[in-house]
């Protein structure tokens, strides 16, 4: 969801790069999403889990925006935006594709797992149910790449 957060505004703002305090005030004032205070949260988090790439005094989307798939009602939930993982992610976004509920789409991720003898990860599994369903899932390639590698 922190990645539809950060396409939406850049998108809305039309620009590939801005400062934090632009995008905090897109946030909090243009959308409306967030109080101030949480917007510069948001804008922490998004660097913290590396969907925002620093530069000097501005900030860029360290993803393709343009892949990101925002729904016209889009409206983020706050209490995801910390404790939402990469897995978590990739089984709503298919989720929200296919129709599925949630948990169907961990089942299958779950299947796949024991079918593989527990050698790949969730995430991996999670990508391979995105695409058994055609869910274009490839803007979290590279953040699913980074979280494997820093458990190796």
């Amino acid at each position: 969801m922190l990645r539809k957060v950060i396409a939406a505004a850049f998108r809305g703002k039309g620009k590939r790069s801005m400062s934090k305090s632009e995008l905090t005030y897109v946030l909090s004032f243009d959308f409306k999403w967030f109080s101030h205070d949480r917007s510069k949260q948001v804008v922490e988090l998004a660097i913290k889990k590396g969907l925002l790439v620093e530069e000097g005094d501005s900030v860029r989307p360290a993803f393709d925006i343009s892949s990101v798939e925002i729904p016209i009602d889009f409206k983020p939930d706050i209490s995801r935006l910390n404790s939402s993982t990469i897995f978590d992610d990739i089984v709503s976004e298919v989720s929200e594709k296919t129709g599925k509920e949630v948990s169907e789409i961990i089942a299958e991720v779950n299947a796949i797992q024991e079918r593989l003898g527990g050698l790949i990860d969730a995430e991996v599994a999670a990508l391979l149910v995105a695409k058994r369903y055609d869910v274009d899932v490839t803007g979290y390639l590279d953040e699913v790449e980074k979280e494997l590698f820093q458990e190796a």
